[in-house]
């Protein structure tokens, strides 16, 4: 797949876990990569990441129709917040890719058709699409390894170093 073409909405998760990994900006700096206004302007804070990073990403604006349907998804999913539901519509209106870490929100999104990628495998795809190199890959994924905040399995996290290692010797 290539991490390059097709738009993607991110939200905070993916944020701060790219963010903890220390490949944050490269994420930002690919053309394709947008975070909803709301999410921009409600959720962000000095807590997220580095806000000069954050601040570098590209708006897509929710439309109003949007908006309102929010409350009406929210009636059959309650686990699912306005923010969530909010970056659901946006990629399946815009045939966008769904960048997310919360797992209720990737499961209703794959459910309803909208391609959901996660930390790793953006991690994955920054490598196999040369934005990022194997060093660095293996780096962010030790250091997701190592913070004590993140809810990416540790076995997930050994498996793609491991991965991407033995990729490396092949090279």
């Amino acid at each position: 797949m290539n991490i390059t073409t097709k738009i993607i909405i991110t939200d905070t998760n993916i944020i701060t876990d790219l963010n903890n990994a220390k490949i944050l900006k490269e994420f930002v700096e690919l053309e394709n990569v947008y975070i909803s206004d709301l999410i921009k302007y409600d959720e962000i804070n000095e807590y997220i990441g580095d806000k000069s990073i954050i601040d570098k990403f590209k708006i897509i604006n929710a439309t109003a129709e949007e908006l309102a349907e929010i409350n009406s998804i929210r009636e059959e999913n309650p686990k699912l917040s306005t923010y969530d539901l909010l970056n659901y519509i946006i990629a399946r209106d815009n045939n966008c890719i769904l960048a997310t870490g919360d797992n209720e929100l990737k499961k209703y999104s794959e459910k309803n058709g909208i391609e959901v990628i996660r930390t790793l495998k953006i991690i994955e795809l920054m490598l196999e699409n040369k934005i990022i190199t194997y060093k660095i890959a293996i780096k962010a994924c030790k250091l997701l390894k190592e913070n004590p905040t993140t809810r990416i399995p540790e076995n997930a996290i050994v498996n793609l170093i491991e991965k991407i290692e033995k990729n490396s010797v092949t090279i």
